[in-house]
């Protein structure tokens, strides 16, 4: 049975640019141009093999017909050349395009899907991506925006995320997003867009996995882990409010060694509760369960309120902190209690690994923006760690050789929650020097329409 035909919505070579079409070049002429002028040069040569012979030419005439017929002959070997040359690029055009159409179909075969856009409209796609999508290479073609295909919540991301690849700016280089199947049902991707440029016009390429089934295995786990946390949380609780009542003196006096003991558990307690609290942020998260409930709110009460927490902490090690709040910044729309999150993991991690210095808290306003900026002089992020900063469980390696404790999962939980309010997150970074993370949050949000945060 013969292999059904490959429909990729065109040549590769016509559609993408990369492999131009066939021609012959500027200095090869057709073939009737190419005979007739074979034939003067032909006929030239012949009169002055014959002239010659019969001894019917002046010196002069000798010499105008040599360089005559040297000239044909010179534009006739020039045009054998170049019809020569044109085969043989053709046939290497040929095989070159050839090669790249396999590695294509290979992709394909791999089910990766493979889409080759002009801005955000679909110029090729793929078989595999007709396996995703249920849609054939000729209806991605007729789509006018690949966004239709997006589910509605995450359009505005992507086409935010386009425009930053098309201008040049960095983005992330994977992930996430979902489209809606032909059939209707939600299909999860993870993507990769790329960019190139052709001649003067600039595409993108778009590699799409499908990790739907992988979504549902982290969906299992996730609310496993929701539903262990909840069960140690509870005796956690109770075992912190007895150290409590122990060190208040309630049952009675303790000896200094009791206290001392007492400390010790009530110390670990609260860090196992912390983390505890870490995993049950990030399972409502990526289970898209977190509550957001949005009120006016002082971001610079906030930071304060943190800051007056970590105050021992600061004093212990003589550190500078400096406050720069802008006294215009009105009451941003916010939820309170994930904003008190940002604030805590920022300035814990900025007085953890901080031992020299200072720190400084900026809140500013910026256009329709509020700019948070926290600053610290204490160990940097190296080079090599910086990609991964954000990844769930990732710690910098020069934080592990100094067995600081953490858990590596407050910058991605923060990070997600700087999305779902449509924000931003970046920072500047130098070992031994210091660091500076920025958060661009709106002024403005509308709490009801806040999306389920995009991970990667």
């Amino acid at each position: 049975m013969p292999k059904p035909e490959r429909k990729n919505g065109g040549k590769l070579a016509e559609i993408s640019g990369v492999l131009p079409k066939h021609k012959l070049g500027p200095f090869v002429p057709q073939k009737q141009s190419t005979l007739f002028l074979a034939l003067i040069c032909a006929v030239v040569s012949a009169l002055y093999i014959w002239g010659y012979a019969h001894r019917e030419l002046t010196s002069a005439t000798q010499t105008a017909t040599v360089v005559l017929v040297l000239s044909v002959g010179v534009m006739g070997g020039s045009l054998l050349v170049g019809i020569l040359y044109a085969l043989l690029r053709g046939e290497r055009i040929k095989d070159e395009t050839d090669f790249y159409e396999a590695l294509l179909n290979a992709q394909s075969d791999l089910g990766e899907g493979l889409i080759i856009m002009e801005e955000d409209r679909i110029i090729y796609a793929n078989d595999a991506c007709h396996t995703i999508s249920g849609y054939t290479s000729e209806e991605f073609s007729a789509m006018p925006s690949f966004l239709l295909i997006v589910v509605p919540e995450q359009r505005a991301t992507l086409a935010e995320r386009l425009r930053k690849r098309i201008q040049g700016e960095v983005v992330e280089e994977q992930y996430e997003t979902a489209i809606l199947h032909k059939d209707g049902r939600r299909v999860d991707l993870e993507i990769s867009i790329k960019k190139f440029n052709v001649k003067n016009a600039v595409r993108l390429v778009v590699i799409a996995r499908d990790i739907s089934e992988r979504k549902k295995i982290d969906n299992a786990k996730n609310e496993f882990v929701s539903w262990v946390s909840h069960q140690l949380r509870t005796p956690l609780t109770a075992s912190n409010f007895l150290a409590e009542m122990l060190l208040a003196g309630d049952d009675g006096k303790l000896t200094i060694e009791q206290t001392r003991s007492i400390e010790k558990i009530y110390d670990a307690n609260q860090r196992m509760i912390s983390l505890i609290n870490s995993l049950l942020n990030v399972a409502r998260i990526e289970l898209g369960t977190l509550v957001v409930e949005c009120s006016p709110t002082n971001l610079a009460e906030i930071s304060n309120s943190v800051l007056d927490v970590l105050r021992p902490q600061i004093e212990i090690k003589n550190l500078n902190v400096q406050r720069i709040y802008d006294r215009e910044m009105p009451l941003v729309n916010t939820d309170p209690n994930l904003v008190l999150m940002i604030f805590q993991n920022l300035l814990s991690n900025a007085v953890k690994y901080t031992n020299k210095g200072g720190i400084t808290v900026s809140i500013k306003r910026s256009a329709q923006n509020v700019l948070i900026s926290i600053t610290d002089t204490g160990m940097g992020i190296p080079k090599r760690d910086q990609e991964n900063i954000f990844g769930k469980l990732f710690r910098a390696t020069n934080v592990l050789t100094k067995e600081i404790e953490g858990t590596g999962l407050g910058l991605y939980i923060i990070k997600a929650i700087v999305e779902l309010f449509e924000g931003g997150i970046w920072f500047d970074s130098e070992e031994e020097k210091g660091t500076t993370f920025y958060i661009s949050l709106p002024l403005k949000q509308n709490c009801c329409s806040l999306r389920e945060p995009n991970f990667l």
